[in-house]
């Protein structure tokens, strides 16, 4: 399963967003079960980029980088899943950074063996967390733009696992 590329697409900064798209896209809205299957159809770099982009797309403001990191450790269980597609595409330092996030989730969050709600609002009720969760949210982004870039190269010297050239006739 391999999305199709336009031709005049190869250079584009969205090149690996539009290689995992169609996939994305396919299973909005569906349940966890229909993920999945759509998932264990793609190859391993498609793997990473599928788990990368169901995070990253959800990470634009404070609070949702907060509540979905959360959600990607505690409910998803795709953490490790997100920190081993980086691996996959050596971005070690976006690993680190991900262990980072875990961490400061799993202190706010987990007591014992439980966890308790995670809710948007608990930034707004503790200025430490904040702070904490706004320099891993800067470090993140900025990251993020590095990352992709990397990622868009590993792509093009790798075409024939992500895409096909769509015909244009």
């Amino acid at each position: 399963m391999r999305a199709k590329i336009k031709h005049a697409d190869l250079g584009s900064s969205q090149l690996s967003w539009l290689c995992v798209q169609p996939m994305l896209i396919s299973v909005r809205g569906k349940d966890v079960t229909a993920k999945t299957e759509v998932y264990h159809q793609l190859n391993e770099g498609q793997q990473a980029l599928f788990l990368f982009y169901s995070y990253h797309n959800h990470t634009k403001s404070l609070a949702e980088f907060y509540w979905f990191s959360a959600y990607n450790i505690i409910e998803m269980k795709s953490w490790s899943g997100i920190r081993n597609g980086m691996r996959f595409f050596n971005q070690n330092e976006m690993v680190a950074l991900l262990d980072n996030i875990e961490r400061a989730i799993i202190d706010k969050n987990r007591i014992g063996d439980q966890w308790r709600e995670v809710m948007p609002t608990d930034l707004e009720q503790d200025p430490n967390l904040y702070q904490s969760i706004e320099d891993l949210f800067n470090h993140y982004r900025t990251q993020a733009e590095e990352v992709i870039v990397s990622i868009n190269n590993e792509i093009l010297q790798h075409q024939e696992m992500y895409f096909e050239i769509e015909d244009e006739g």
